[in-house]
């Protein structure tokens, strides 16, 4: 053992670079130039950081142990994500989710259109999560758009950044889950810490859409009304739609204020939303199981309809949880091949008080989205650079967990070539920087943590000790206790 010790080279900064530098440069290659899907690149990356750490004199035991550690550090996230796959399928087919964009649809008018898409959005987004609100009810915004005679990229801008809430306080999907298992904390206390702040980000914005939307000349309201009627009457047609439809949600609100852990409340959900799909909307269970498996497949007749509810299941849920592994599988080799401390131990040494550490979090983040064109490894990776340093100032998990996710969960779809932008862009058709000027959630909210990191941190509870505040680098590097300065320490 003492020999194998001494064949380990020293891991430096370069070291940390390289490794990383290389899948950004992969990802994007093959992400943006081949236009391919995240997971062969990730595979890349995870061989060239083994290679290096096999050239710094690890073993492949090594490699291999470190990759499977950071892939069970995702395992809770990715049963979540199967959960949450089943929940979407089953609510769709109880009548929840239809029912949702039911009473949403009603409110719709020319004046209110931008601050309703933006807020209707944003509720279905909570379930369905940013892609599935987009590709539903952000496609039917979009035609009453084109009727209403709104421009689009405001109209795509409003509902890009609705469903982008979602991926700040929702439990339901896959970003916040993924930020919370990797910083060990519940996704319910994630998603619960930063709401008030959100909120206030999502009322400022419904603002901005309502004066915006107060002085546009719109015309056209007898078109979308024929439209919106007609969207109402298909889902009128087909489900049974009413209050009592909404149970399931009510009930997974009763288990997030109850704190039930978050596996038994999506189970729980589920069960309801099996009984009422059977009960009031006639389905067998047979079809029922079918659905919480292989998703709903809509086939009423009415395209737009369809296209709203076609979603759900196990299955659709894959290619994300491939993702998660092969990104933490990664994340893993640069953790605990210390290539992730040579990496980030000289950067965050010079960040002194916290507002530098939350303000380098945030802008980290951002840099990930650009330079490794996905979300989840902007997530994964931010959240690894800057756990020690959090810890190590006594802010709790769900703090600096709502930090990274600030930036890195929602930054990504105002990167034209990031896989998120080229989504919307691909369900929208809508140029990434013709809504991004108008998805003003994705850039607001993370100015606003950054401002609360500077001057309310210690209000909102983000940090309880002094000497989280302001901690000597160089007395923690010369072995002082967390924060202390040599002076104090004598």
């Amino acid at each position: 053992m003492k020999t194998r010790e001494k064949a380990v080279k020293e891991v430096k900064f370069r070291h940390g670079v390289l490794a990383l530098g290389a899948l950004a440069v992969v990802m994007f290659g093959c992400v943006v130039g081949l236009g391919s899907e995240p997971q062969i690149p990730l595979v890349i990356g995870c061989a060239i950081a083994g290679g290096i750490a096999l050239y710094l004199g690890r073993t492949w035991e090594d490699v291999l142990d470190a990759m499977l550690k950071g892939i069970n550090d995702s395992m809770e996230a990715v049963l979540i994500l199967m959960c949450i796959g089943m929940l979407v399928g089953v609510w769709i087919q109880s009548g929840t989710v239809p029912t949702m964009i039911y009473y949403g649809l009603m409110v719709v008018t020319p004046e209110l259109f931008l601050p309703i898409a933006f807020v209707v959005t944003l509720v279905v987004g909570v379930v369905l999560g940013s892609w599935g609100a987009a590709g539903t009810i952000g496609i039917a915004f979009l035609g009453i758009a084109a009727a209403l005679n709104v421009p689009l990229g405001m109209a795509a801008g409003a509902i890009v950044a609705g469903a982008y809430v979602s991926e700040i306080i929702s439990p339901l999907v896959d970003g916040p889950n993924l930020a919370a298992a990797i910083a060990d904390c519940g996704v319910f206390a994630l998603c619960k810490r930063f709401l008030v702040l959100c909120l206030v980000t999502c009322a400022g914005c419904t603002v901005v859409y309502l004066v915006i939307g107060m002085n546009l000349n719109l015309a056209g309201s007898a078109d979308v009304s024929g439209q919106v009627a007609s969207l109402l009457t298909a889902l009128d047609a087909n489900y049974n739609i009413g209050p009592v439809t909404l149970i399931p949600l009510a009930v997974m609100i009763v288990c997030i204020a109850l704190k039930v852990p978050a596996i038994p409340s999506f189970l729980v959900a589920i069960a309801f939303g099996m009984l009422e799909a059977c009960t009031l909307q006639g389905s067998d269970l047979s079809t029922v199981v079918e659905v919480a498996n292989l998703g709903v497949v809509s086939s009423t007749g009415f395209a737009e309809l369809d296209a709203l509810l076609s979603n759900g299941g196990i299955q659709e849920m894959m290619s994300t949880i491939s993702i998660v592994v092969l990104v933490m599988a990664f994340g893993g080799i640069m953790q605990h091949t210390h290539l992730m401390d040579a990496l980030v131990d000289p950067i965050v040494s010079r960040l002194r008080r916290f507002a530098q550490l939350v303000t380098a979090t945030v802008f980290s983040g951002a840099l990930f989205n650009v330079l490794l064109p996905d979300q989840y490894p902007a997530i994964t990776l931010s959240t690894q650079m800057y756990s020690k340093e959090f810890r190590r100032r006594g802010v709790e998990n769900e703090v600096w967990g709502n930090i990274v996710n600030s930036s890195a969960g929602i930054t990504s779809v105002l990167v034209p070539w990031n896989t998120c932008a080229v989504y919307m862009v691909t369900v929208l058709g809508v140029p990434c920087l013709a809504y991004a000027p108008y998805a003003f959630f994705c850039y607001l909210y993370p100015l606003v943590i950054i401002v609360a990191g500077m001057f309310f941190s210690r209000k909102l509870g983000w940090i309880s000790r002094p000497e989280a505040v302001e901690p000597d680098a160089v007395a923690v590097r010369e072995g002082c206790p967390d924060g202390v300065t040599a002076a104090q320490n004598a």
